[in-house]
């Protein structure tokens, strides 16, 4: 489930806007009602966030909040970092404190710390690899969104690996600035521990970790153990791993083996549609068929080559078909803000939808599918004087 943070004592909108650029949607609540919170009974947020802006001083509910629920993580918002008020909110049981001018990327590293304080290591973790089989064919664009879908579900951490050795497009999608990329982890991966990896990765959106490409193109080939080492270190300290895996760079294919699926991408031009079948089947082959899907991206109900068409070039059955919608992505990628964190069209659902399926998880409606529900129930109840 997603992350469930708690908004208590805001008396402006200004926090709340900022946990919502994280991809966070917080639930409000008064200062007075902390107390009530507090409660042996009452259900508990992941992060209580305390926004002591305008207010005088620690309220005495936050005591009896961290005696009932230790577990539940706060975070202060103060205008200053007082000490005094520091020593009463830290004495009182808080976890963390941030001051003005908030930031999300401040924030959002607060939450961070104090969620891996509580869950350093997953429980479960879960990692997927997607692959393009040509260029152009959206493998980045799906990896982004797949990753940022799950961020906003992961109950610890989340992370995306941008394996292109170079024109690795990722961190242009999620509209950050990587000062390091996965060379630096694979150049020092006999020494790579949790502290030096953080400084490696760059946090963007809705609390995704990325490990972007490199910025200048380079003739270095990708070593396969030191992948491997990699994928398995990600694996012991992330929830969710994402890796966009270029189909040139056989270092990076055959490195897979902890991958929980691999995602083959095609669309329905002829070369890609041969293309995936032969990447599909020599993937089946070393990883296992039930590990291996092929999806088609951008899908065109109008082309010459038709769903069940690639199905049969496939031999297997596709996973999923993701709607085409250029305006979007080209938007999408223009702003640097992954599609899914605006979910108001068919193709955000789409990569919800199958990101949730890839990490088997509940798969919630859309807002359209809730809607046509509800028009169906309605006619049944007009039909039937059923309610």
């Amino acid at each position: 489930m997603s992350l469930k943070v708690t908004l208590v004592g805001s008396e402006d909108r200004e926090v709340e806007a900022v946990l919502r650029s994280c991809g966070m949607a917080p639930r409000l609540v008064l200062i007075s009602e902390l107390t009530a919170l507090a409660q042996p009974s009452a259900p508990q947020p992941d992060v209580v966030i305390l926004d002591l802006r305008a207010h005088s001083g620690v309220p005495p509910g936050l005591t009896a909040l961290k005696r009932q629920h230790p577990a539940t993580a706060v975070v202060i918002v103060a205008k200053t970092l007082d000490p005094d008020l520091m020593l009463s909110a830290m004495r009182a049981g808080a976890n963390e404190c941030v001051a003005e001018p908030l930031t999300q990327g401040e924030l959002d590293a607060a939450i961070t710390r104090v969620v891996m304080m509580r869950e350093p290591t997953p429980a479960a973790s879960q990692a997927f690899a997607i692959v393009g089989v040509k260029g152009g064919v959206g493998a980045t664009s799906l990896a982004v969104n797949v990753a940022t879908a799950l961020a906003r579900v992961a109950t610890a951490n989340a992370l995306l690996i941008d394996l292109h050795v170079s024109r690795g497009d990722a961190a242009l999608y999620l509209g950050v600035e990587p000062r390091f990329s996965f060379m630096d982890a694979l150049d020092n991966i006999h020494k790579l521990d949790d502290a030096f990896f953080r400084g490696l990765v760059t946090r963007a959106p809705s609390r995704l970790d990325l490990l972007a490409a490199p910025d200048v193109s380079g003739a270095t080939r990708l070593d396969s153990p030191r992948v491997r080492t990699l994928l398995e270190f990600t694996s012991k300290h992330f929830e969710f791993t994402v890796v966009d895996v270029p189909r040139t760079e056989p270092g990076g294919l055959d490195a897979l083996g902890g991958m929980k699926s691999i995602v083959v991408v095609t669309t329905q031009e002829l070369p890609a549609v041969r293309s995936a079948a032969v990447m599909a089947n020599r993937l089946r082959q070393q990883y296992g068929k039930d590990r291996v899907l092929v999806v088609v991206n951008r899908l065109d109900r109008q082309s010459e080559i038709s769903h069940g068409d690639v199905e049969k070039v496939l031999g297997m059955p596709v996973a999923h078909a993701f709607p085409s919608d250029y305006r979007l992505t080209l938007q999408s990628l223009n702003r640097g803000r992954p599609v899914v964190l605006d979910n108001h069209s068919g193709l955000a659902a789409s990569f919800e939808k199958f990101a949730r399926a890839l990490a088997g998880l509940k798969i919630e409606k859309s807002g359209a599918e809730k809607k046509a529900a509800q028009e169906s129930a309605g006619w049944l109840t007009r039909l039937t004087g059923r309610k």
